[in-house]
Formats: structure tokens, C-alpha cells, sequence
């Protein structure tokens, strides 16, 4: 009888994973909060090489254009694999005190002083547009809700605006990789429609062109984001 039993267990099992395969979408709103960082600048052509330590980045998730994002991705049971894009933003405040050290045409620049001395603005508002790759492990959680892990990785798509000694430039680049790792939970609402929460943490080092020459700076950002998601 063990065999038989066995085996009835081996099916079910195996129907359980069959069930849960398929297409996955989700679109979501949230918000980031952003690390503290450096900021590198150079103008080779115009001797002007620094570093700002300590700068402050807000995320204005609520400001248009708003924090969003969205995924795609099918389900072999339990382990899936996506697309996902996230439009985050980050914001300098450039009105707050940084540690400078390096030259600004030529001379010396060192010690304390507000970041807008030097640079006038710099953020990525338009998004820095991350593109991911994601997989995916979901364990179910009762009847109707699912626990889900994610780590992904790839390229990013920035809007950097910068302002430098009164020269400005802004525009779309091709930015560096971002990685991420995230931790949600699903809820079932009705047939194929679930309700999803998530904690992600990202993590990009992103160089950027400014007038005459980059501007370079490490991004770390925490996540909470809340949406829809269908199962088909």
C-alpha cells in the first residue's frame, strides 16, 4: 500500500506545480527612500576634478512624474522568470552642506560648504529607468495569499539634468547596471486579479554626462511598492 500512496503523492505534487504555471502580470505605485553618497565630477578640458561626500537624495516619489512600475514574467510552479521596469527618481539637495575635495578650474577646492557652491542641481527625474531580469521563487501562504522572493539584474535608461558653474545639460543615456532584491507578498481577490505588496532594496553606480565632461555617484534605494496583479 506505501507504494501506491507514494505515488498518489508524487502526482499530486507534480498537478499542484502544473496548476500554478502560467503567464504573471503586475503594475504598482510605491515610493524610495535613498542612502546618503558621494558625488564624482570631471572636466578633464577644464581642470575641474572634485568629489562632494555626504549628499542627500530625496526620491519626490509623489511628484509627476510619479513613482511606477510594472513586470511580466511566466511561472515553471513555483520558480518564475520576468521582465520588470521601474521609473525611480533621485534628487540632489544641492542647498545642504557636502565635504569637497579636488579642483574646480584649476584651483583647489576642499573642506565644507554648500553643495549648490559648485553644483547647482543634479538629479535623475525622469527615472533612472531601470530594466530587469528577474527570478523568482513563490511559496503559498494559506489558500489565497503567496510569499515571493525576487532578484534581478540589468541595464538602466537615466534622465539626468545636472547644472555646473551655470552650464546645464539634461537628456536621456545609457546608463550602468542596477541589481536588485525583493521580498512581496500576493493576495487573491477575485479569480485571476491578486493584490501585492513588496520591499525592494536596489543598488546602481550610475556615471552620467555633464556639460564637458561625467558626473559619477552611488545610488542605494529601499522600496515599498503596492499594486495589481494578474495570473492567466
Amino acid at each position: 500500500m506505501r507504494a501506491p500512496c507514494l505515488l498518489c503523492t508524487v502526482l499530486a505534487l507534480a498537478c499542484g506545480a502544473a496548476a500554478q504555471a502560467g503567464w504573471r502580470a503586475a503594475a504598482y505605485l510605491g515610493g524610495a527612500v535613498n542612502h546618503g553618497s558621494w558625488l564624482r565630477v570631471e572636466q578633464p578640458a577644464r581642470g575641474t576634478r572634485f568629489e562632494l561626500r555626504g549628499v542627500s537624495y530625496e526620491g519626490r516619489s509623489l511628484e509627476p512624474p510619479v513613482y511606477y512600475g510594472y513586470r511580466l514574467g511566466y511561472f515553471f510552479g513555483r520558480f518564475g522568470v520576468e521582465a520588470e521596469f521601474v521609473h525611480q527618481k533621485i534628487y540632489a539637495r544641492a542647498e545642504r552642506v557636502v565635504e569637497a575635495q579636488g579642483t574646480l578650474h584649476g584651483a583647489p577646492v576642499a573642506g565644507r560648504l554648500p553643495m549648490q557652491q559648485i553644483v547647482e542641481q543634479f538629479s535623475i527625474s525622469h527615472g533612472l529607468n531601470l530594466l530587469l531580469a528577474n527570478v523568482v521563487w513563490e511559496r503559498p501562504m494559506g489558500a489565497r495569499s503567496f510569499l515571493q522572493l525576487r532578484f534581478g539584474a540589468g541595464p538602466t535608461i537615466p534622465h539626468a539634468e545636472s547644472l555646473l558653474q551655470g552650464e546645464g545639460r539634461q537628456g536621456y543615456q545609457l546608463g550602468r547596471p542596477a541589481a536588485q532584491a525583493a521580498a512581496g507578498l500576493e493576495i487573491r481577490l477575485w479569480r485571476a486579479l491578486h493584490l501585492l505588496g513588496e520591499y525592494k532594496f536596489t543598488h546602481t553606480r550610475q556615471r552620467v554626462k555633464i556639460a564637458a565632461g561625467h558626473a559619477e555617484t552611488l545610488v542605494r534605494s529601499h522600496h515599498g511598492v503596492f499594486g495589481v496583479g494578474l495570473r492567466f
